[in-house]
């Protein structure tokens, strides 16, 4: 298994090095070594308090969203079928990514996921040997959107005033930075029954009201 592995690495390694010499807009690396559906292990609110204290540290404007922040609001919880903590840093330049990925690595995080769209990274996914997955995206401002690009083929936009203020959310004990008009945002996130539980862990993108092709 390690073998196959290290093989899967430099396959990996190599398509990455492949799509950026063919100056492609959007290029990734991706390399996991287990099942990235299954659901978070117990406990994963040690991870994120760990991954959200480094951003901290490093002054980077941060807040959890998507998946993380919908169940912890909604059911004050982790989803029970969520695979991932879900966190956007944005306003950054590529030394603050520099120094996010050198922080994670010191604390025992492995890089899983790069994206990039015309030089600019866009996703960095870490996971840990608890195979606990921290997924950052990463959102530039462009007038009054803040735009990512981390799935090929496609744009993520939301309005600026979604970023430019933050909320507050307590979990676990510990407080965490979250979109402000917190039920607002997440109509416009995952439409008008964001309130109702589902049971179980779809294509995400069609629950993405945000999400468009291009």
């Amino acid at each position: 298994m390690k073998i196959l592995h290290i093989l899967k690495k430099v396959k990996s390694h190599l398509f990455f090095k492949i799509e950026r010499l063919l100056n492609k807009d959007f290029w990734e690396f991706h390399l996991f070594h287990f099942d990235t559906q299954k659901p978070l292990p117990k406990d994963s609110h040690l991870e994120m308090n760990i991954g959200c204290r480094l951003l901290d540290k490093l002054k980077v404007p941060y807040r959890l969203t998507d998946g993380t922040i919908l169940g912890i609001y909604r059911e004050g919880e982790f989803i029970k079928h969520d695979n991932d903590i879900d966190v956007d840093v944005f306003d950054i330049d590529n030394k603050s990514i520099e120094s996010i990925i050198t922080s994670f690595l010191s604390e025992g995080f492995k890089i899983g996921r790069k994206a990039y769209y015309k030089g600019a990274m866009q996703q960095i996914i870490f996971y840990n040997d608890r195979e606990v997955i921290f997924d950052i995206l990463f959102w530039y401002r462009s007038g009054n959107k803040y735009m990512n690009h981390s799935e090929r083929g496609y744009i993520r936009e939301q309005d600026a005033c979604y970023f430019e203020s933050l909320g507050k959310i307590t979990f676990h004990g510990e407080v965490y930075k979250c979109p402000p008009d917190i039920e607002e945002w997440l109509e416009m996130r995952y439409g008008e029954g964001w309130n109702i539980p589902k049971t179980y862990k779809g294509d995400w993108k069609d629950d993405c009201f945000d999400i468009k092709e291009i």
